[in-house]
Parts: structure tokens; sequence; C-alpha cells
């Protein structure tokens, strides 16, 4: 394996990390009722 493929795989999994670490915070940090407002299972 080249060293730029192992870099490249590296930085996609940290971006990846970073992206899901944001969205878990924004999620802790929003409302649960504007996450899941009444009645959104009826939108199926």
């Amino acid at each position: 394996m080249d060293a730029r493929e192992h870099l490249r795989k590296r930085q996609a999994f940290g971006l990846l990390l970073i992206a899901a670490a944001i969205l878990v915070v924004a999620l802790f940090r929003a409302n649960l009722h504007n996450i899941f407002p009444p009645g959104w299972w009826r939108f199926w």
C-alpha cells in the first residue's frame, strides 16, 4: 500500500469521525421535541 493511500484513508476516517462527533453533539444539544415532533411516526 502506498503511503499516500494510507494517508488518504486515515484522513477520510478522521473526517467521518469529526462529522459524527458534531452530529452527536448537535443531537444532544437539540430539544427532543425538535428532533421528534409529536406524531412523527405518522409521516411514514
